[in-house]
């Protein structure tokens, strides 16, 4: 009996987690308009479907140029959608803002997908509650592979909000700069303070000194998310 309940119970859970994929898969399927954030691309379009290909689901790409002419496949995990080249690496990853699909290139380029068939680019959470970690960039909950703290590095992480540069992973410690939104850099540690977790911005980034920067910030009461596990 023991053993019965035990496999109907990983039956339901895998059920659930299938069932969460396909509806996850379908929200994004569909045509989507390129756009870059000088209004660029042209009549690049990409166009996912949600039958099975190499890797992830199939894919193409019309009119595209660039690491986009080589999109084959997708896949969304995580809250974030990545587009997949030939070789199954990922060419460009997305989160929806409730307008679109905001993402990054590899090389931390900024690209939007712009939905043509009426897909939900809604955040994956709810609105803001008084509980949740939100994203300064949407103003919703924030997706927990961004909250949570990155154990892996070296890691090439996106500024969701203009973030200070300490010397020390301290607030009393000298301010040394201050990265803008968007901008990638890339971290090698993070360490738990009195005044939250601070992550070390690695060296040898010509345009950013070494330091120490929040990974959650706090604003009117709130806790934000201050940059992305990924970029």
């Amino acid at each position: 009996m023991r053993i019965s309940i035990l496999l109907v119970v990983a039956w339901v859970v895998a059920m659930g987690a299938s069932a969460h994929a396909q509806d996850s898969s379908a929200r994004y399927a569909g045509a989507w308009q390129v756009t870059t954030g000088d209004g660029g691309t042209g009549m690049c379009r990409i166009d996912l479907a949600t039958n099975r290909s190499t890797f992830g689901l199939w894919a193409t790409s019309l009119g595209c140029l660039g690491p986009l002419a080589m999109v084959n496949g997708w896949k969304s995990e995580a809250g974030h959608l990545h587009l997949l080249g030939y070789d199954g690496g990922t060419v460009a990853t997305f989160s929806p803002d409730g307008k679109a699909l905001d993402g990054r290139f590899s090389d931390g380029a900024p690209v939007a997908l712009a939905p043509l068939n009426g897909q939900n680019v809604a955040s994956l959470n709810p609105p803001v509650s008084q509980n949740c970690i939100r994203n300064p960039a949407s103003g919703y909950c924030a997706d927990a592979a961004d909250i949570n703290v990155p154990t892996a590095f070296p890691l090439w992480v996106r500024g969701l909000h203009p973030l200070v540069i300490r010397a020390q992973p301290s607030m009393a410690s000298d301010k040394l700069g201050e990265t803008t939104a968007g901008q990638c850099f890339m971290i090698d540690s993070c360490q738990g303070t009195p005044e939250g977790t601070r992550c070390h911005i690695a060296p040898g980034q010509n345009s950013l000194p070494t330091g120490y920067v929040l990974k959650h910030f706090n604003d009117n009461g709130s806790t934000f998310v201050a940059f992305q596990n990924f970029c």
